[in-house]
C-alpha cells in the first residue's frame, strides 16, 4: 500500500533526481567539451593531401551563456591539435551584437590558417559588427568566395542559407576541375540544393543545429545508426542535425557547436570540437 509518508518519500527523490538533472545540463554538460575526431574519405582527392587535417568549431554563440574565457579554451585545443586548417561555421554571437568584441583576444591567437562563414544569428544581430571583429584576427570570412587551402584543395564559404544569399556557382567558380572543393555552409539542410544544383562538392561542413541540444534516448533508430532524438531543431537542420552524412555522391558533416541557445542545456549531446582528417578513397 502506497502510504502518504511513501508518496513523500518518492516525491522528494523525484524531485531530487529532477534538480540534479538540470544541474547536469545547465552547469556540467554545456562545460564537457568533445574533440570528436573522424576521417573522412573523399574520392578524387590527390594523394599528396592525404592526411590533410581541418578542425571545426561552430555556433559559438558569445552571450551571457558562452563567455570569451570559454571560446579561448576551445582555440588553445584547437592549437594543440596542430590541424593544417581550421573552419568556423558560423553564429559567433547569441542575439546581441555587442558580445562580437569577444571574438578578437581568443581568435587572435589561432596558429593555422582559419576561414570563416556567417551563420544566422550573426545577421540577425549585426552582420558588419560580427565582420568588424573577425577582420581583427587572423580568421578569412568567406561570403561567396573561395580560397586556396592547399595546392588540390578549395575551401569555398556561403553566405548564411537562411537569412542571407548564398551563392554556390559564384563562390566555386573557376575552381580547377582535378581539385576538391570542401564547403562551409552555416545550414547542414542546404546540401539537398548543392546537390539539386549538382555543384562541385565533395564536403560539406555545417553547423546550426547544436545537435538538438537535447536529445533523448529513443526506440527507432533514425536511419542514421543514432537511438537518440532531438525533440527540437531549427529551420534548415531538421534532415541532417548531427553528424557525418552521405547524401548521394555528397559527404557532409554537422557539428554540435561549440556554445549553446536559446536556452543554457545540453543533455546527452556535448559541445564539440572535430578534428576531420581527409583520406583519398
Amino acid at each position: 500500500m502506497l502510504t502518504r509518508r511513501r508518496l513523500l518519500q518518492l516525491a522528494g527523490a523525484a524531485a531530487a533526481t529532477g534538480a540534479a538533472g538540470l544541474g547536469y545540463a545547465g552547469t556540467f554538460e554545456p562545460a564537457w567539451v568533445e574533440l570528436r575526431e573522424i576521417t573522412i574519405t573523399l574520392p578524387g582527392l590527390a594523394e599528396r593531401l592525404a592526411g590533410f587535417s581541418i578542425a571545426q568549431i561552430s555556433d559559438i554563440h558569445l552571450s551571457r551563456f558562452t563567455s570569451a574565457s570559454e571560446l579561448l579554451a576551445a582555440v588553445t585545443r584547437v592549437n594543440q591539435l596542430q590541424p593544417d586548417v581550421v573552419v568556423l561555421t558560423g553564429d559567433f554571437v547569441g542575439h546581441e551584437a555587442r558580445y562580437a568584441a569577444g571574438l578578437i583576444e581568443p581568435l587572435r591567437i589561432l596558429e593555422p590558417p582559419a576561414y570563416a562563414v556567417y551563420g544566422n544569428h550573426d545577421l540577425w544581430t549585426d552582420r558588419e559588427a560580427v565582420r568588424a571583429a573577425l577582420a581583427e584576427t587572423p580568421v578569412t570570412l568567406l561570403v561567396n568566395q573561395k580560397v586556396e587551402a592547399a595546392p588540390g584543395l578549395i575551401i569555398a564559404g556561403l553566405d548564411d542559407a537562411w537569412s542571407g544569399h548564398p551563392r554556390p556557382q559564384v563562390a566555386l567558380a573557376g575552381s580547377p576541375s582535378e581539385y576538391t572543393n570542401l564547403l562551409l555552409c552555416h545550414e547542414p539542410d542546404y546540401i539537398d540544393t548543392i546537390r539539386s544544383q549538382e555543384a562541385p562538392v565533395a564536403l560539406q561542413l555545417s553547423g546550426h543545429s547544436h545537435g538538438g541540444q537535447v536529445r533523448l534516448p529513443s526506440t527507432r533508430p533514425d536511419g542514421f545508426g543514432l537511438a537518440t532524438r532531438a525533440p527540437v531543431l531549427p529551420h534548415m537542420a531538421t534532415r541532417y542535425p548531427i553528424g557525418h552524412y552521405r547524401v548521394g555522391s555528397y559527404q557532409l558533416y554537422t557539428n554540435r557547436g561549440l556554445g549553446v541557445w536559446p536556452l543554457p542545456f545540453r543533455f546527452n549531446c556535448r559541445p564539440e570540437i572535430t578534428y576531420l582528417t581527409l583520406q583519398p578513397a
